[in-house]
């Protein structure tokens, strides 16, 4: 009882002391799930930094981290005044007051398996699968490409602990250059990745299972921000298409139509 009630003076006072920091810097800072290495979410993000920036008429800082348990730190400790991360995190946030207010309006948000395609694998059963058979996926935590892809796999009756050799490698990114490299057989990751890799990598592999799909990925925002700021990101974000340089934007980002709003009634539904 002492330990919680201490956990949650000291949970109270770093809400405090992120909101007091907001305040005298001026600026909100956008926390970017570490989906891809920080290069390159920053060329993704960067842009619509500044796009939400000029929105809002105050600065909006792109920050990331070094891995998703990290992220989560930071989500916990209320660091972040705006984040975007996959739907089952969203839901690990809404306990420390983030709030949806938009998602990717694109392709389904599903999660999927790629291979080389002069590689071994050409179909997944469990009654035919390899003994050996090497399967990366990019974090623990990664939605679409780890959490959605095992769960595919077990719903096939492949027990991918027992099946298989598991290997993180940290990023979208890293797990699906492992797979090119011939560091495993099969990837788990999600389109826009794959996307985003130069043709010379991409031509190389190939989609072979897809799993149902789930609510794309959100936008969220802190609770303590003023309710007209949050109205004007809101509004910003879904009309980002049809906004000067928009189509750039969404280019950068990998997306296909940019964001539309969203609520967290699609959320709760999410199962890890």
């Amino acid at each position: 009882m002492r330990r919680a009630c201490i956990r949650a003076v000291l949970l109270w006072l770093s809400w405090v002391t992120a909101a007091a920091a907001v305040q005298e810097s001026g600026h909100l800072r956008f926390g970017v799930l570490p989906l891809q290495s920080p290069t390159k979410l920053a060329g993704m993000f960067l842009p619509l930094s500044g796009y939400l920036g000029e929105a809002l008429g105050r600065p909006v800082q792109f920050v990331t981290s070094s891995s998703f348990s990290s992220f989560m730190e930071k989500v916990a400790h209320r660091q972040y005044d705006i984040i975007y991360l996959n739907p089952m995190l969203y839901g690990r946030s809404r306990p420390y007051g983030y709030r949806v207010i938009a998602k990717v309006a694109s392709e389904p948000f599903t999660g999927i398996l790629v291979v080389r395609r002069d590689g071994r694998l050409r179909s997944l059963g469990a009654e035919n699968l390899p003994a050996d058979l090497r399967i990366g996926f990019p974090d623990p935590g990664a939605f679409a490409a780890t959490v959605m892809v095992r769960k595919y796999l077990q719903s096939l009756g492949i027990d991918v602990e027992r099946q298989m050799q598991m290997q993180y490698f940290g990023s979208q990114d890293s797990a699906i250059l492992a797979l090119y490299n011939g560091l495993v057989d099969v990837t788990g990751t999600w389109r826009p990745s794959l996307r985003s890799m130069p043709p010379l990598i991409r031509d190389q592999l190939e989609i072979i299972a897809e799993t149902p799909p789930q609510p794309q990925m959100p936008i969220a925002v802190r609770d303590d921000l003023p309710p007209q700021q949050i109205e004007r990101l809101r509004q910003a974000l879904v009309g980002l298409a049809a906004a000067p340089g928009g189509q750039s934007i969404i280019r950068q980002l990998g997306f296909k139509r940019g964001f539309e709003a969203a609520s967290d009634d699609e959320y709760l539904e999410v199962s890890e």
